[in-house]
């Protein structure tokens, strides 16, 4: 057999085994994909509830504020106010009340481990040193989640301040609380005086989008001035053993299960991007397997071609 016959099925049968890999990668990341979606769906409700109880808790004792000392309820009112003359938090207050001067501002970008995710990594980024190069002005502290991102920053000489890698590919609670928890310390000790986070928010199995959201100070909570619901506020809420002492427990709840939410939707997406690049790269297998495939009948049919030339001039040359 010709040596370009047994090139053409050898690299038949390489690609099909590079086909099968990349398919069942492919089953891998939809089955991680379909575990992470679920928790990302169920946290989305929580993340709801949460917002919606601490907005009305703390909008009833804000509005009694604000009718107290004859302040009027706008926007700006609410942004110049000091949380420490409205509830008893102490260090707590500071989740909640902006810095008067901004100092140190934290961006705390989760990415990925690994490659073969498809575009996920290089997306992140590429958008982050856009954020980096529109804000040259500001004392930029990056926190990195994912190898991948805290080495391309740390080779750019970008002042890495904290990073972490090795999450699971369907992480738990438990399983971040150590990266929430140094993030709320840095914060409250005035590491960084405003924290932002960078992620791919998974969309559908076919699109994602790049986002940045503020997460510190958490300013995203509606504060009602409906005064007829303030005044039921009491009434709908059994609170024990009173306000201040329940908003010290759920404001920084709220802030780390904010961090988890993200990471966990940030590794939906990466599931999702993983997915996709392997259903392509086994579409590409099979596409290429076929054109060798094309391409191995031509050089049988040419061989055989040639054969029966061979015989039918033999022949003749024998009569």
């Amino acid at each position: 057999m010709p040596a370009s016959l047994l090139d053409l099925k050898r690299k038949i049968a390489s690609v099909n085994q590079t086909g099968q890999i990349t398919k069942a990668m492919q089953m891998v990341s939809a089955a991680k994909l379909s575990k992470t979606q679920n928790l990302d769906q169920g946290f989305v409700l929580f993340d709801q509830t949460m917002r919606q109880t601490l907005s009305h808790l703390m909008s009833d004792r804000i509005i009694r504020h604000l009718r107290k000392e004859n302040i009027s309820f706008n926007q700006e009112n609410l942004a110049n106010l000091d949380y420490a003359d409205v509830f008893n938090l102490g260090i707590v207050a500071d989740l909640i009340q902006p810095r008067k001067e901004v100092k140190n501002v934290g961006y705390l970008v989760i990415g990925g481990d690994r490659g073969l995710v498809g575009s996920y990594n290089s997306t992140i980024i590429k958008n982050m040193m856009q954020v980096f190069e529109q804000n040259q002005k500001q004392n930029i502290k990056v926190l990195a989640v994912g190898s991948v991102p805290a080495q391309f920053f740390k080779k750019r000489n970008l002042n890495v301040v904290y990073e972490y890698s090795g999450i699971s590919d369907v992480p738990t609670f438990n399983e971040i609380r150590p990266i929430v928890s140094t993030i709320v310390k840095m914060y409250l000790d005035g590491v960084i005086d405003e924290l932002y986070v960078c992620h791919t928010h998974f969309v559908n199995t076919l699109s994602s989008k790049f986002q940045i959201e503020k997460m510190l100070p958490i300013a995203d909570l509606s504060i009602d001035n409906n005064e007829e619901r303030a005044d039921r506020a009491q009434l709908e809420f059994m609170i024990k053993p009173d306000l201040d002492t329940v908003l010290k427990k759920l404001l920084p709840q709220f802030a780390r299960t904010m961090i988890y939410g993200m990471i966990l939707d940030a590794k939906t997406a990466e599931h999702a991007s993983s997915m996709t690049a392997m259903s392509s790269a086994s579409d590409n297998a099979g596409d290429i397997v076929s054109d060798l495939t094309t391409q191995l009948n031509r050089a049988r049919q040419a061989q055989i071609t040639t054969e029966i030339t061979e015989i039918i001039g033999g022949a003749n040359a024998l009569n």
